[in-house]
């Protein structure tokens, strides 16, 4: 008899395996693509299970020891596209945020939404442990702290119209502790901002190199509209806008190369097949034309504390 898998959501143990991936072949991918050894992650661990908790629909990957340090995040961080400095989300929660707001963000990285709130005199700090980062942010003027929420919510309860983290959540193994200190900071009444990847569009079944990315040491969570419903139960707030990134930029292409590869069964030579007589040059203008109907790979969600 297998052992039982809690979920890291509810603490049920109503979970069942989905699916599972061989260690070996996220290993390769991240020296193949990245030139980054992460066999230390790893070590004795040969194959990672994707979970699903039946009572929120939130999936994740266990053992829950695979979650990224550190270390691997300033390795990480070195790559120009990691720390992007405008987000589709960022945009989308300035929209929310007004001049006599208190901000928080959790898992600040480089400090640019900091730094966008702070132009726009809005009181505003942030949280993140890549220490690198916190020395980039202060080096600009932000105010950001090297400390876990669940430390800062010790001494700054009710304290926050606005407590918002962006592609943060789903890098968290256990995140229940995590959003419990986020809403422990929060005035009655303020919100919470979450944007995470939504595993609802073409991410969650991505046949491309970049798909380990959504997967340990990276991702822990595969966040869907259900799993993000299921948060008003947990941690008693209302939920009241979700907003869907369009499907823009790079993201066009890899959700033309997914589409190909799925119809072609995931036989990779007839995808080749399409690129290699240059066939994309063709869908490509037209996909672009409707891709403001199709969602990206991302969501922001807004919670208020009642």
């Amino acid at each position: 008899m297998h052992p039982i898998i809690l979920s890291p959501l509810t603490g049920s143990p109503n979970t069942d395996q989905i699916g599972s991936i061989r260690s070996s072949d996220i290993l390769t991918i991240y020296q193949d693509e990245y030139g980054y050894d992460i066999s230390k992650y790893f070590a004795g661990i040969d194959e990672v299970k994707v979970m699903l908790c039946r009572d929120s629909g939130f999936m994740f990957y266990h053992p829950f020891i695979l979650e990224g340090d550190e270390d691997y995040y300033a390795t990480m961080s070195q790559f120009e596209w990691y720390y992007h400095p405008q987000r589709w989300e960022h945009t989308i929660a300035l929209d929310m945020i007004h001049g006599k707001d208190k901000v928080l963000e959790v898992g600040s990285g480089a400090g640019f939404f900091i730094k966008r709130l702070l132009d726009k005199e809005i009181d505003a700090r942030g949280l993140e442990l890549n220490s690198r980062a916190v020395e980039i942010a202060k080096e600009s003027g932000s105010d950001l702290r090297n400390e876990l929420v669940q430390a800062h919510a010790g001494s700054h309860a009710n304290e926050y119209d606005v407590v918002c983290s962006f592609q943060v959540l789903e890098h968290i193994a256990e995140p229940l502790p995590f959003l419990k200190s986020k809403v422990d900071c929060l005035k009655y009444g303020g919100k919470l901002i979450i944007g995470v990847p939504n595993n609802d569009s073409y991410i969650f079944d991505n046949k491309m190199p970049n798909r380990v990315l959504n997967m340990p040491p990276h991702h822990m969570g595969l966040w869907t509209l259900k799993s993000i419903e299921a948060l008003q139960g947990v941690l008693g707030l209302t939920l009241r806008e979700v907003h869907y990134e369009p499907l823009v930029d790079g993201n066009v292409a890899v959700y033309l190369w997914n589409k190909v590869n799925n119809a072609f069964l995931g036989i990779r030579f007839f995808s080749r097949v399409v690129w290699k007589l240059k066939i994309d040059r063709l869908l490509t203008p037209i996909l672009v034309r409707f891709s403001h109907r199709i969602r990206g790979g991302s969501m922001v969600a807004v919670f208020t504390r009642d």
